[in-house]
């Protein structure tokens, strides 16, 4: 017996070993995307004196075009060409004079894949909420540019993504000045951990193996408490 326990004991100790190993399988998202303004919609519009001075930003119920996925492992399913939008509409973001962090924003980004990381075509639905603007970077006194970095998850319905770390780095260019049309480009990227299968079954032998210590252990106290 002492001998199961001891096997049992040296795959706990290994799977935890194990562990930062298994990570190294990921998914991921990589893609960037720029507004299709002012075809569909009315025009992004701030407040504030110039656009790096501004307060707060209204992208107007704005749909996305995807200029580029990464060829690297993306698996948004949107390729060069696809189309997203951003809720709820119009999404108005307040940031006031500062340069971050803000929590409580609600940005809701949604698209349907078109096809899986192999080209296969699938409908599988992410939706990416971003909640918290974690900075923001305003250019200097001549500059027509303003930078924000949203963080958030992402899930999908296929259950690959399951409430992963998502990043958006959204930037508003007002060429020309104020007064002039302001465009937009974001890039968005999420990364999901994936077990090993191995590393799944080590984790069992090692549960196992600590309820069996733990019978063990409580069966030795009963005969104790006996005598």
């Amino acid at each position: 017996m002492k001998t199961v326990v001891s096997a049992l004991a040296v795959a706990f100790v290994t799977t935890v070993g194990a562990g930062s190993a298994a990570q190294a399988a990921v998914h991921k998202i990589d893609f960037s995307a720029i507004n299709l303004c002012p075809s569909t919609c009315t025009g992004i519009s701030y407040t504030g004196p110039s656009l790096q001075a501004s307060m707060s930003f209204n992208l107007d119920g704005t749909t996305w075009l995807v200029d580029q996925a990464s060829t690297g492992g993306d698996q948004s399913g949107l390729a060069s060409g696809g189309t997203f939008a951003l809720s709820p509409v119009p999404v108005i973001v307040t940031y006031g004079t500062g340069d971050g962090p803000i929590t409580g924003l609600d940005i809701v980004k949604t698209w349907t894949a078109t096809t899986d990381v192999n080209g296969t075509p699938i409908g599988d639905v992410f939706t990416e909420t971003l909640d918290t603007l974690a900075s923001i970077t305003r250019g200097g006194p001549h500059s027509n540019l303003i930078g924000f970095d949203f963080t958030g998850t992402v899930s999908d319905s296929a259950g690959i993504f399951k409430m992963a770390p998502a990043d958006m780095v959204l930037t508003l260019n007002q060429a020309g000045g104020s007064g002039n049309f302001v465009s937009a480009s974001l890039t968005n990227s999420a990364m999901q951990a994936i077990p090993e299968p191995a590393t799944w079954v080590m984790l069992a032998l090692g549960f196992v193996g600590l309820g069996y210590a733990a019978v063990r252990r409580s069966a030795k106290d009963r005969s104790a408490l006996a005598i």
